[in-house]
């Protein structure tokens, strides 16, 4: 009965997303009375109410805004986000319009009740990508075409699987409630990772790990990896990648198959302990985490879901790479 409900959920959220997709943009105001946000950010946090008698605690949202074209963000607070919306139309003299938002930025302190907000009532685009970092930090000096940009080419270049802000609330409704973001830092040519969970907890992953989790969760295209060998570097060239995930003896099965025209029996080999070194670094920080972003849930409900396996427990898992 409780996997009717999740069901049920899931698919009432599904509709409404594909709702807002639909009307995204679709409006008969002026376009000269809006004013358009490339970025945004959205902030919480719980003030103590004075009252004894009420011993609860109310939100105050910051929002921060980025134009298109704008070198600065602006930072406006309020009780719930209709005000704070409100006030930077106030500041703007234009209403604005999140339907071609490019970037949200969240800290943590807001997840899947606020940011459901956003597209559902505000109109933000469920295309716009999400990126796990400070917004007050961020939009002191934003550059969001260069962020958007950082990601959209680690997503075609296979190192990053979707980023938007519909996947991130369709993985919040998942089974662990968990969604997997990308993080930005200056020293690495790739987004970081973080597994961010509903109520706002963040554990980022390892280097390796996030790596595999690339593995783990892409059916890319070809692309060029770089892989370090005894004789230094050498760049290898994946013609495809395919995960196929199978329930055999009880064990869920994930195999990645790589496809390379390099012909180097030793590369192989250097390419596939590599490949499995790294999936195994994110499966464990995964656990460790309590997350699901490989869909391990999804497998079993969709295969086995009359299975003597405990729903509670993460089945053993068993990883395989074959490089042809």
């Amino acid at each position: 009965m409780t996997n009717i409900f999740k069901y049920l959920k899931k698919f009432k959220f599904i509709f409404c997303l594909y709702l807002c997709i639909f009307l995204t943009g679709c409006s008969s105001e002026s376009i000269a009375d809006r004013v358009y946000t490339q970025a945004i950010g959205l902030t919480t946090k719980s003030e103590k109410d004075g009252n004894s008698e009420n011993p609860g605690a109310s939100e105050i949202f910051t929002l921060y805004t980025q134009e298109f074209n704008q070198d600065a963000g602006r930072a406006v607070t309020g009780a719930d986000i209709p005000e704070v919306l409100r006030l930077e139309q106030a500041v703007n003299g234009g209403k604005v319009f999140t339907g071609h938002t490019e970037l949200l930025c969240l800290d943590g302190t807001c997840t899947l009740k606020q940011t459901e907000n956003l597209l559902l009532e505000q109109g933000l685009s469920p295309a716009c990508k999400i990126l796990y970092t400070d917004p007050a930090v961020y939009f002191e000096n934003p550059d969001s075409t260069g962020t958007v940009h950082m990601i959209r080419m680690s997503e075609q270049n296979g190192l990053l699987s979707s980023t938007e802000l519909s996947m991130a609330l369709a993985e919040w409704h998942g089974f662990r409630e968990t969604a997997l973001i990308p993080m930005q830092k200056e020293s690495q040519d790739y987004p970081a990772l973080v597994f961010l969970h509903q109520d706002g907890t963040c554990r980022e992953l390892s280097d390796a790990a996030a790596k595999g989790m690339y593995w783990l969760r892409r059916n890319a295209g070809n692309f060029t990896m770089t892989l370090a060998t005894p004789d230094g570097a050498q760049n290898i060239f994946i013609s495809s990648c395919k995960l196929k995930k199978t329930i055999k003896n009880q064990k869920l099965n994930y195999e990645i198959t790589i496809k390379t025209k390099d012909s180097s029996p030793e590369l192989r080999e250097i390419l596939q302990k590599e490949i499995l070194r790294e999936c195994h670094a994110a499966v464990s920080e995964m656990n460790q985490a309590k997350a699901d972003v490989i869909g391990m849930q999804d497998l079993l409900e969709h295969e086995n879901f009359n299975s003597e396996l405990d729903p509670d427990i993460d089945p053993e898992l068993k990883l395989s790479v074959i490089i042809k």
